[in-house]
């Protein structure tokens, strides 16, 4: 009987001290768990935030932490730094030549005051540099290394022309190195390319913009008394080559379409004068404007609306070129206007979002 009782004894020590070492054990492992857990929510909602609230960096403390303990850590996308390059024709020099206004000048021509002017509200968001010129090499090259002083990575080059359909388009593209060649069209025999380690998106330029439409709808009613009885010209500068000439005039002639129901007017008709073509071009360009806004007045009032960007002196050989005939003008461009500004955007923002989906 005592030696029942003295391995009873043995057996009940036995199982008490190993139930507290389990307990001691799982306690230990449980804990363990809840701290990884709890440093995986963490984690988790720093990646949320990302997600839903702007870019966020994991902090590095945390990160170091969670390293030691053995958890991965998934890389958190970092914002790129993006620029915006705009490119405008404006008061300028060829290549080569000196210029006698410059930007930081107290008096600014018209035009690229005006161009400066549209952009500004989008210089809080974005880092932005304007480059003047028809395909400058110099002045683009000046802008992109502003660019690169802000620590711009990449830039979305955004060609504030009226038309995509112009040499000065490829160019730009090739000085970028977004082309190999010159375009066919181009005059210029030889352009040097910018150097530069940034990355280059390119967007088209105003073309058949529904934003442009509004603008010249506006300038049109402007000027209007009776619709029905009234046909509005739309007047452009146009390329020298033919087949650039009819693919800018199809462009014109989607807002035409746009003004003529909006507007209610008799007829919108366009016009490309052509003033920088060959003799032969630019006279018949001339003549055919001209015959346009005679046969329109016979039977209504006309009305002229220069397709132009800003006002500079260059709307003035349209008066010198219907010089003697009865219509309504009075000169004003597309700009200023704010939904210039809000074209630039949309082009930056709709690039980013292609130039994006491509990374992935």
């Amino acid at each position: 009987m005592g030696k029942f009782v003295f391995w009873y004894r043995i057996s009940l020590s036995l199982l008490v001290v190993g139930f507290f070492h389990a307990s001691r054990i799982y306690g230990q492992e449980h804990l363990k768990k809840k701290m990884v857990a709890s440093e995986e929510v963490t984690l988790g909602q720093v990646l949320q935030g990302e997600e839903s609230g702007g870019l966020k960096e994991c902090p590095v403390g945390r990160s170091a932490k969670l390293e030691e303990k053995g958890i991965p850590i998934q890389p958190v996308n970092q914002p790129r730094n993006i620029g915006v390059l705009v490119l405008a024709h404006g008061v300028h020099r060829m290549h080569g030549e000196q210029v006698h206004e410059e930007r930081n000048s107290e008096i600014l021509p018209v035009w690229n005051a005006s161009v400066l002017e549209v952009v500004k509200p989008l210089t809080d968001k974005y880092p932005l540099e304007v480059a003047f010129g028809m395909a400058d090499p110099d002045t683009i090259q000046e802008a992109v290394h502003e660019l690169e002083e802000k620590g711009v990575s990449e830039v979305i080059v955004v060609p504030l022309f009226i038309s995509s359909h112009s040499p000065i388009i490829g160019n730009s593209r090739y000085i970028l190195s977004l082309q190999e060649k010159l375009p066919e069209t181009t005059t210029v025999k030889s352009l040097p390319r910018i150097e530069s380690k940034i990355k280059f998106h390119m967007t088209g330029a105003l073309d058949d913009s529904i934003l442009v439409a509004e603008i010249l709808l506006e300038r049109a009613m402007e000027l209007s008394k009776n619709p029905a009885n009234e046909t509005v010209i739309l007047v452009g500068h146009g390329p020298n080559d033919e087949k650039e000439n009819r693919l800018w005039l199809a462009d014109m002639e989607k807002l035409a379409s746009f003004v003529r129901e909006k507007g209610y007017f008799k007829e919108v008709e366009v016009a490309t004068w052509r003033s920088d073509a060959p003799k032969e071009i630019k006279e018949r360009a001339i003549r055919e404007l001209r015959t346009m806004v005679e046969m329109s007045g016979k039977d209504g009032k006309v009305i002229v609306i220069p397709h132009l960007l800003a006002m500079g002196g260059v709307e003035s050989e349209i008066v010198e070129a219907l010089k003697g005939l009865a219509y309504a003008f009075n000169g004003k461009t597309l700009l200023p206007h704010s939904n210039i500004t809000r074209w630039v955007e949309m082009q930056v923002e709709e690039e980013l979002k292609e130039s994006t989906g491509k990374q992935r």
